[in-house]
């Protein structure tokens, strides 16, 4: 009787091992088990207007809307470097410079998820003087 009891410890024993060994090996395969997994949502972000044409320090308000997630906010940004600028609230003002501009909202839950605007900024020009 007690050669049995040793080798029913002895199969635990070894059992236990071999779980052991399997979660070292690979613990993100066993704790990923163990952890409840986000549901993958269809997140999208569009900005409007998606085109705007302004003159040299005009402004114009972007409203970004996030779509499929919780978290509905997003960082506002401008491409180019001095490109002009633009606040948390979408406010972009254009640059001194001519040129063409990309504003960009990314969402701040999955940042690779964005949307962008392109902005034309003109400069002001004189008036010919045939027309004076």
């Amino acid at each position: 009787m007690q050669t049995a009891k040793r080798t029913v410890g002895f199969c635990w024993g070894i059992l236990f091992l071999l779980f052991a060994g399997v979660v070292l090996a690979c613990p993100n395969a066993a704790l990923s088990q163990l952890r409840p997994q986000p549901k993958p949502t269809n997140l999208s972000v569009t900005i409007t207007p998606r085109k705007a044409t302004l003159f040299a320090g005009e402004t114009q308000v972007f409203v970004a809307t996030v779509v499929g997630g919780g978290d509905r906010t997003v960082a506002w940004s401008v491409d180019e470097e001095d490109g002009g600028t633009v606040t948390n609230q979408g406010l972009y003002t254009a640059p001194k410079v001519q040129g063409l501009y990309h504003v960009t909202a990314s969402s701040t839950a999955s940042p690779q998820q964005r949307a962008v605007a392109t902005v034309t900024v003109l400069t002001y020009c004189d008036t010919p003087t045939s027309i004076r």
